[in-house]
Order: structure tokens, then C-alpha cells, then sequence
């Protein structure tokens, strides 16, 4: 078999690679930010429509291309002023009400863009007014995942492709040429290329890419992505915009650092490309900016993950990739070139292989909640794949140092061609890290408030409230006296409860409880309303009408 058919079955492996691996981003990315509550919540009734619609995330949220639009059963739109961010809190998106909301169902649809440059929606449906109105509800549609398109799939893989051939460019101009070499034009000349094809790419698809995201942020077809309006809410309101700007000018910033390194013909001596290379890894930045780890607690240390994720996988795919495009010419007039360039190469791959590890732990850490969690998530099981694969990277990358130090050491194009493939998925793994939703934890077991006070107006009655489940929504209030000595007493006539926000106390709901066997009164209904402070006042007035009263403090969430 001839050189340059082994190459071309090379070729074709690599890309049929790239195919089926870009073609599997549909199903594994998704939005990350999660509705965590709202107010009204899902499937549930309001005495009376509150002034404000609020919607809280487990993520920040981004101040453009908000939407929440409120039909009723009819399909009406019923009057709400715009969506905005909370002032106070990123993680919370806001619609104040405008006009009258009759008792009846009401469907919301919300629409809003996470932290991490992905659109998201959902479903809450509520009622306004008796506590049955919600019998015909139906079931809420929930938040729907985000799935890419073709155009954001192609993309994503052409950048990630091209962020990893610059890299690799960038590496061997500046690290690994021997200065031996710096001279031969058979070597240099095609790297120089690459280096700016690559980056002429990077250019195209950041230009592309912000009419793209004003095409998801808005929901717009192609058509309208370009739009004035349009384009100027993304570049001045979203992240992804402002990160658009920061772009350029680093692609602008590396290309005048090469420029000026050739001008002032420092390549021949070393490669002083410090300058370029820290313009890259600002490029990758601005990636981790737009991802995940912008909504999260510590953004800086995930943001740094993040960046070394995309770092080592981009200088270990690119370092390789440009060796092996440069190895056909190059072996022809160097024949020392294979053993010089892939000897110095080594260190850079481990290097690379450790901050891909060290860094997929930091995420792993931060991300997913259980063991479970590993194979139970898109995140988890990609974490594993990915960790499966760098013990193959390693096995590769050690069989390849063993045989560049060998003196007239042979060159296995199989295992260099399944190096490079193994590169390529772990590059695709490490970019989907940053766009796939991490696992959330179990979802907390309903809290129950449960407390036994001393009556303020009776010396022989003590109080025990429980209330199931302490959360917006129908509670359970289960009401038990006993004497000073701890005797169960059933002489109660009436008992009644008054619940109220501490926030507005003149806001109470007054319920009379019902008297159970065993002792208990108990009350159930949707009183509590909304997230925080409250306070429940049990009276009890006895047949001897004696009275007892204390008032409890329960937050509820």
C-alpha cells in the first residue's frame, strides 16, 4: 500500500469520525438552567391574582429576549407588562400584572435565555379563585429542553475543529520546530497555512455565529436573524454578544502577534509567540463564558475548568493533527523530522492529558451530585466515556514516545490515525462538557414544620402544630392540646387557625379546623401562597370557654 493511499484512508477515518460524532450533538446537548419555583406555582390555586409574576432559576439568567405571556381557557392574552430581570436577584425574572384576572384556569408560557447562551421554556398552569378550580387543569408542560439545530450543530463542530487546528499551529510554530528546521520552507511554509487557514475560519464562523445566537435568543427564522433590532439586543444584552466583541478583538490581537513575530524574525530563533498564545487562550475564555460555568455558584474556578478542559484537549487534537498534515512533505527533505518534532511533542500531550484530568475532576466535583449520578446522567456517562478514553490516550501517547525515542524508530500510521481519532472525540467530549446540563441533585423530601409552645392565655394548655408539607401548595395544619402535665385534652369547642405572610399580615386566610379521633383538629387547603416568612395563630376556645393562643414562625419555600 502506497503513502498517499494510506493517507487518504486516514483522511476519510478522521472525518467519517467528525461526521458521526457532530451528528450525535442533537441528543446530548440541552439547556442547563432549571425553573427551580414560581409564583403562582404549577397546579395550584390563588385566592386572587398576585401583583407580580416571578420565576426563580438555579441559574442567572440573561436581561433580553424575555417572555411571559398568560392565556386563560379561551386563549386570550390577559394583561401583563413586559418580562424584565429582578433588580435584586439575576436568578429571578419578573412580569408585574396590569389588569383584572378573573376566578378561572390559566395557562402561562415562559421563555427566557440562561447563562449559558441557551433558550429554554415551559409550561405552569394555575388557577384563580376556590381551591377546586383547578379540577380541569390538565397536567403542565414543564420546561422543554433545548436541542440544537443543523446550523448551530455545523457550527460547533467547525469551531471546535479549527480552534483545535490553531492550537496545534500555534504549538509547532513556537515549541516544537527544531531551530534546525526553522529555515527548511518544506516545513515551515505549509504550517504557516494551516495556521492561517485555521484562523480565517475562526473568524467566519465567530461572524456567523452572531446572527446565530439572535436567531435562538429571539426565535426567529434566518430571515429576520439579521435584523437591527435584533442583532443590537444580542450584541448589548446578552453575554454572547458582549463575548462576540471580545472575539474579534483577540483573533485580531493573535493575528498581529504572528504578524509582528514574522516581521521581526523572531521565529528563526526560538519563537517568541507568548503574545498569540495568550490571545488563544483568552479565545478559549470567552467559550467557558458563554457556557454553564457562567451561570454557576464559583464561576471563576468553573470558568477556569472549563478553559482548561477546552486548552488541553485543543493542544493535544491540534499538536498531533498539524504533525501529521506536515509529516508526508517534511519526511522528504527531513528525515529527522519525525523524531525531533514528535520528542518534543510528548511533554505537551502528557501536559495535556493531566489538565484534562485535572479538570474534568474540578467539574466532576461541581457537577454531579452522587455516584449515580455518573451513569444515571447525559453529563456523567460523558464523563466516563471521556475518562475511558484518556487511558487509551495515555497507552497511544506512551507507544509513540517509546518509539520516537528509538533511533530510526518506525511510524505506525494505524496507531497514529487512531491517536488522532481518539483526540477528536475527547476534543467533541470536552466541548459538550461545557454545553451539556449537569445532574441535579434528588429532589429534597417535602419539608414538615412541627413545634409545641406553651398557650399565651392558659396555664394548663400546651400547643402542638405540624404542618404537611411546609411548601407552596395544599398543607395539611394538624392541631393537638395537652395539659401541663402532658395529658391529652379533647375539651376544645372551636379551633381555629389564622395564617397570614409576615410580609402582610393583614393578608390572613381565618380557618376553622375539624375535630378528628385521637384528639387532633386538623385543616387542609392552599393557604400558604408564595416562598417566605409566615405566621399561623392557633386559638382554641374550650367549653369551659377558656382560651388558649400562640402564634407559630415557619418560612416556607
Amino acid at each position: 500500500m502506497n503513502a498517499s493511499y494510506g493517507w487518504k484512508k486516514v483522511g476519510a477515518l478522521v472525518l467519517a469520525i467528525w461526521m458521526i460524532v457532530s451528528a450525535a450533538l442533537p441528543g446530548l446537548a440541552s439547556a442547563h438552567a432549571t425553573l427551580l419555583s414560581s409564583t403562582p406555582a404549577d397546579q395550584t390555586s390563588v385566592a386572587e391574582m398576585p401583583e407580580q409574576i416571578l420565576l426563580t432559576f438555579n441559574e442567572t439568567i440573561q436581561g433580553e429576549f424575555l417572555s411571559i405571556v398568560v392565556t386563560d381557557t379561551k386563549g386570550k392574552k390577559m394583561p401583563l407588562e413586559e418580562a424584565r430581570l429582578s433588580r435584586i436577584d439575576e436568578h429571578v425574572v419578573v412580569a408585574d400584572r396590569s389588569g383584572e384576572f378573573p376566578d378561572g384556569i390559566y395557562t402561562m408560557n415562559w421563555r427566557v435565555v440562561s447563562a449559558d447562551g441557551h433558550p429554554i421554556r415551559g409550561t405552569i398552569r394555575f388557577g384563580v379563585g376556590s381551591e377546586g378550580v383547578l379540577t380541569d387543569a390538565g397536567t403542565a408542560g414543564g420546561a422543554a429542553d433545548y436541542t440544537p439545530g443543523a446550523d448551530t450543530i455545523v457550527q460547533r463542530a467547525i469551531l471546535y475543529t479549527l480552534l483545535s487546528l490553531t492550537a496545534g499551529s500555534l504549538l509547532f510554530l513556537g515549541f516544537l520546530l527544531p531551530v534546525e528546521l526553522r529555515g527548511n520552507r518544506d516545513i515551515v511554509r505549509p504550517a504557516r497555512i494551516w495556521f492561517w487557514g485555521s484562523l480565517a475560519g475562526l473568524l467566519i464562523v465567530v461572524l456567523i455565529g452572531l446572527p446565530l445566537q439572535a436567531k435562538l435568543f429571539a426565535d426567529v427564522p434566518w430571515s429576520e436573524a439579521f435584523g437591527k433590532e435584533i442583532l443590537s439586543q444580542t450584541l448589548e444584552g446578552t453575554s454572547s454578544g458582549r463575548m462576540f466583541l471580545l472575539q474579534l478583538l483577540l483573533l485580531a490581537m493573535i493575528a498581529g502577534a504572528v504578524v509582528v513575530n514574522n516581521l521581526m524574525n523572531w521565529g528563526r530563533r526560538g519563537g517568541h509567540w507568548t503574545i498569540a498564545i495568550i490571545g488563544f487562550v483568552l479565545l478559549l475564555v470567552t467559550k467557558a463564558l458563554t457556557g454553564h460555568a457562567a451561570g454557576s455558584e464559583h464561576v471563576f474556578a468553573q470558568v477556569l475548568a472549563d478553559t482548561l478542559h477546552l486548552l488541553g484537549a485543543s493542544v493535544w487534537v491540534g499538536g498531533l493533527l498539524i504533525l501529521l498534515l506536515l509529516l508526508p512533505k517534511a519526511k522528504r527533505s527531513e528525515p529527522t523530522f519525525w523524531a525531533a518534532s514528535f520528542r518534543r511533542f510528548t511533554p505537551w500531550a502528557f501536559g495535556s492529558v493531566i489538565a484534562l484530568i485535572l479538570s474534568g475532576v474540578v467539574m466532576s466535583l461541581a457537577h454531579v451530585p452522587s455516584w449515580s449520578a455518573l451513569f444515571d446522567s447525559r453529563y456523567g456517562l460523558l464523563i466516563v466515556i471521556k475518562a475511558a478514553l484518556l487511558l487509551v490516550m495515555g497507552a497511544l501517547g506512551f507507544l509513540h514516545f517509546r518509539r520516537a525515542n528509538r533511533q530510526n524508530g518506525e511510524r505506525s500510521m494505524v496507531s497514529l490515525a487512531a491517536e488522532l481519532t481518539v483526540g477528536i472525540i475527547v476534543l467533541v467530549l470536552a466541548g459538550l462538557l461545557t454545553n451539556v446540563p449537569t445532574p441535579q441533585p434528588a429532589a429534597a423530601a417535602p419539608q414538615t414544620f412541627s413545634d409545641k409552645q406553651q398557650a399565651q392565655d392558659s396555664d394548663d394548655a400546651v400547643i402542638a402544630l405540624k404542618v404537611e408539607p411546609l411548601q407552596v401548595g395544599t398543607s395539611t395544619f394538624t392541631v393537638r392540646f395537652t395539659d401541663k402535665y402532658g395529658a391529652l385534652r379533647t375539651d376544645w369547642q372551636q379551633v381555629t387557625l389564622k395564617i397570614a405572610p409576615q410580609a402582610s399580615p393583614d393578608d390572613y386566610t381565618e380557618v376553622r379546623t375539624q375535630a378528628q379521633e385521637g384528639g387532633n383538629y386538623t385543616a387542609s387547603g392552599l393557604y400558604f401562597g408564595s416562598a417566605g416568612l409566615w405566621k399561623v395563630e392557633v386559638h382554641g376556645l374550650s367549653e369551659k370557654f377558656e382560651q388558649a393562643d400562640y402564634t407559630f414562625t415557619m418560612e416556607v419555600r
